[in-house]
């Protein structure tokens, strides 16, 4: 993990970034992935006020914690920060993944292709979006598909949007 640090205020000495990094060590464990840290500091009248951002998972994560003394506040970041990363990967984690495994060799060994007469021209592997159903419309619209499959952030159902043709949209809730 690489970071970029800015201060704004007072000085950030040689020991408080030593202190930040022995902090963002134990971040860098758990996100186990190449990514830019944004980390701000600053300094009113009181307080050390101070920001973590970063981009990941498809998300823009953000934390920021203030405080009187500038090591509390690092600490409050890269605490606040680790158990932020950590419900974002489990959040992002595939469900029911243990159910899926075998599927694939099932259905190969109970219908029989025919090499001569396949219709499948190409096969695309995609991941499967969390979403709510207004985003997932949204979505659509910009993809100009007649279709959008995603997982219902608000019921943690997989749901299919499809476009008949004179433009009515039927939404498909399935069931596990």
């Amino acid at each position: 993990m690489d970071y970029r640090l800015s201060v704004k205020g007072f000085d950030f000495t040689n020991a408080m970034t030593t202190y930040l990094e022995k902090r963002l060590e134990k971040i860098d464990r758990v996100l186990n992935d190449s990514v830019h840290l944004e980390i701000k500091f600053e300094k009113d009248a009181t307080n050390f006020v101070g920001k973590f951002s970063v981009h990941y998972l498809g998300k823009d994560l953000i934390v920021t914690e203030q405080d009187p003394d500038i090591y509390t506040v690092i600490d409050k970041l890269s605490d606040a920060f680790e158990k932020k990363i950590k419900r974002e990967k489990d959040y992002v984690r595939p469900r029911h993944k243990s159910n899926n495994k075998g599927l694939g060799k099932t259905f190969t060994e109970e219908m029989p292709i025919k090499k001569e007469q396949d219709k499948i021209s190409s096969i695309k592997r995609l991941g499967l979006m969390i979403t709510s159903v207004e985003e997932a419309l949204e979505q659509m619209e910009v993809m100009n598909h007649e279709f959008f499959l995603f997982r219902n952030m608000d019921t943690d159902e997989i749901n299919l949007i499809l476009k008949r043709h004179d433009g009515t949209l039927i939404l498909y809730e399935f069931v596990e």
